[in-house]
């Protein structure tokens, strides 16, 4: 387009006409009206062009970059990265129950001579130094660590644990299978760690009498069963083997 020039404004570009003397009428009207439709084109654009700055003005996140978003990971990823914090002793796996003559022996004569029923394998543990010593009198039974919880009944469970202090007396039979003159007395002993049942009262006593046969680091298992009056009796025995000195009868 010769005769006509683009002129900038601070608006918009205005197209105008180089020289408009050398057109004619016809052609007058016809240029003005190419004008008015490239002004009109030229303000739409730079109307658009405003609006989207003004926009991204107003809303800066809808700005595009060129940088990789950083991801922030989710509630359960970052609990899942989180350490792991190892089990108490008391949760880890129970070590596979012993069955021997010593057990089976135990049951036999509980079943056949005592007349005892509902014989049930209450704890397998290790007897440790805290369970021997004299100024603590008692055997720990880790709730964690028991084989089961139905040697007791109902009531007896919620005796002993409606108030501090509260026991039952119960009888108890030793690893060579006799049954302790003095009365124990059973007792619920929650702790920080874990809830645990406890022979308590005469206990230092019973196993001053059977030490040699329960020595400390041993295995030993803790039955429960029920006399021939249905009160509850425990049997202690040790699981391991005895060692024999064979003594040299020619020294």
């Amino acid at each position: 387009m010769a005769d006509a020039v683009v002129i900038m404004s601070d608006t918009a570009p205005v197209i105008r006409s180089r020289n408009p003397k050398r057109l004619t009428t016809e052609n007058s009207v016809y240029l003005r009206k190419i004008e008015e439709l490239a002004n009109e084109k030229l303000r739409f654009f730079r109307d658009k062009e405003l609006r989207e700055q003004e926009t991204n003005k107003s809303n800066p996140k809808s700005v595009r970059t060129s940088g990789k978003k950083k991801k922030t990971p989710s509630t359960g990823e970052a609990s899942s990265k989180k350490r792991k914090v190892p089990k108490k002793a008391d949760d880890r796996p129970k070590k596979p129950v012993v069955v021997n003559e010593i057990t089976e022996g135990l049951k036999e004569f509980i079943v056949n001579e005592m007349k005892g029923r509902d014989v049930r394998l209450v704890i397998q543990k290790k007897l440790f130094d805290s369970d021997t010593r004299h100024g603590l009198n008692r055997l720990n039974m880790p709730l964690k660590q028991l084989q089961t919880n139905e040697f007791l009944t109902q009531d007896e469970k919620d005796h002993l644990k409606k108030e501090k202090g509260n026991q039952i007396e119960v009888r108890l039979l030793g690893p060579t299978l006799e049954m302790y003159k003095d009365p124990m007395s059973l007792r619920w002993w929650p702790m920080e760690k874990t809830d645990n049942y406890v022979f308590a009262t005469n206990w230092y006593r019973f196993w001053s009498a059977n030490k040699l046969h329960l020595k400390r680091d041993s295995n030993v298992q803790v039955w429960s069963f029920r006399g021939s009056d249905q009160k509850l009796c425990f049997a202690v025995v040790c699981v391991e083997e005895p060692v024999v000195e064979v003594v040299d009868s020619d020294s």
